[in-house]
């Protein structure tokens, strides 16, 4: 499946100069809140952001009204996403609480509207956009830690991942690099200024298991954990209901762009 559609996004992306038209170019920067959707743990979101620079292309060469109006956006955007979460035990005295912080470039191919508006000044735009995203991951942070207050114990209180080296600590060593999402955005532009309100939701699970597998895996996970447990010390079953969500976020952006298409 991601071959599949990574090919179908670089297919388009080759067409795109022989089926339309540079018209303009600029650069974007953003920031919003960037939450994991998942029912199974309490989150918080985290300060998203994003950076990154794109191009425009117009099919001016059509014979249609709205020709001057709809075009086609890809670039590249560096990207924060993550989420903060929590988790309250059935037996009601241990927490689990942690976060993952992860950065991706992101590859975007928006198809979109743009309206100057007819009772302003000339270079009043509102603009609609809608399309896909290709993320890849770069680096990143997890933290992931169960405590039981009042219980000094380590074996009531560890983390779930092997402490002592940089590696360890590595979100895409524990969690799925590759994702794909799909923004849905609206803005105003006033002459080369622009200002975007935009939701990018992810479609894949963040963990190496697809969402409707997750129950069983963490069922065979908490069971081999509990089992290496009489027969090893220190060892903890890798509990990843916090992984099995995927990466959201409500941004806004600004941006600047050369040159305004009239």
């Amino acid at each position: 499946m991601k071959k599949i559609l990574t090919l179908l996004a670089f297919a388009v992306l080759l067409q795109l100069p022989v089926k339309a038209q540079f018209v303009d170019y600029g650069v974007r920067i953003a920031n919003g809140a960037s939450y994991v959707a998942d029912d199974l743990l309490t989150h918080t979101p985290i300060l998203g952001f994003n950076i990154g620079g794109y191009v425009d292309y117009m099919f001016t060469d059509w014979k249609n009204p709205w020709s001057e109006n709809i075009y086609l956006q890809t670039g590249l955007n560096i990207t924060r996403r993550g989420t903060n979460f929590q988790q309250v035990f059935v037996n009601m005295l241990s927490i689990r609480q942690g976060f993952f912080h992860d950065w991706y470039a992101q590859i975007p191919l928006f198809a979109g509207f743009k309206y100057e508006i007819p009772q302003l000044p000339a270079g009043n735009y509102v603009n609609f956009f809608l399309g896909p995203t290709v993320n890849v991951g770069l680096f990143g942070k997890l933290w992931d830690r169960q405590v039981t207050p009042g219980m000094p114990q380590a074996s009531n209180n560890y983390d779930t991942f092997v402490t002592g080296t940089k590696d360890d600590r590595s979100s895409f060593k524990n969690l799925r690099r590759f994702d794909v999402s799909i923004v849905l955005g609206v803005g105003y532009q006033w002459h080369n200024f622009t200002f975007d309100l935009f939701l990018d939701h992810g479609f894949i699970a963040l963990m190496n298991k697809d969402d409707v597998l997750a129950p069983f895996d963490n069922q065979n996970q908490n069971q081999t954990g509990t089992e290496n447990n009489t027969t090893q010390n220190n060892t903890k079953p890798k509990d990843r209901n916090a992984y099995t969500g995927t990466n959201n976020a409500i941004m806004l952006a600004v941006g600047y762009q050369l040159p305004i298409h009239r």
